[in-house]
């Protein structure tokens, strides 16, 4: 199978804004001031509120869909090293950095504006016919 071999890249920027913020709070349930009240988070260490790790996660979900329509992702690792604040311009990247018969190993990331790594890892995703 010759479709998406080493190398193979998807990549697109996407502003976060407060409104995606809120909106991911009330559908994940995880109304953590830090995320919605942008006056409790200003007294946070952060400054201002910040985008859930999972809404980032969400968006390279949408990456994968968009490289490989027909795969099933079968694991996920992430680190977050840096926080999205809203209005944050973020690229989101996945690449094929391995691949076998039937699944592919892709590496994945969100970057901010300013080339800081909000979040990477790697993720397996079978493919199927």
């Amino acid at each position: 199978m010759d479709m998406l071999p080493v190398g193979t890249r998807y990549q697109r920027t996407h502003t976060i804004t407060q409104a995606e913020i809120n909106r991911f709070a009330v559908i994940s349930g995880d109304t953590n001031p830090i995320h919605i009240d942008p006056v409790v988070a200003a007294t946070s260490r952060f400054g201002r509120t910040i985008a859930h790790g999972m809404l980032l996660y969400g968006h390279i979900r949408a990456a994968l869909r968009i490289l490989a329509p027909q795969a099933v992702q079968r694991t996920q690792t992430l680190s977050f090293t840096n926080p999205v604040f809203a209005d944050d311009q973020v690229t989101i990247e996945v690449e094929v950095i391995e691949r076998q018969e039937t699944t592919i190993r892709c590496a994945v990331s969100v970057t901010r504006q300013d080339r800081k790594m909000a979040c990477s890892g790697e993720t397996e995703l079978e493919i199927r016919a």
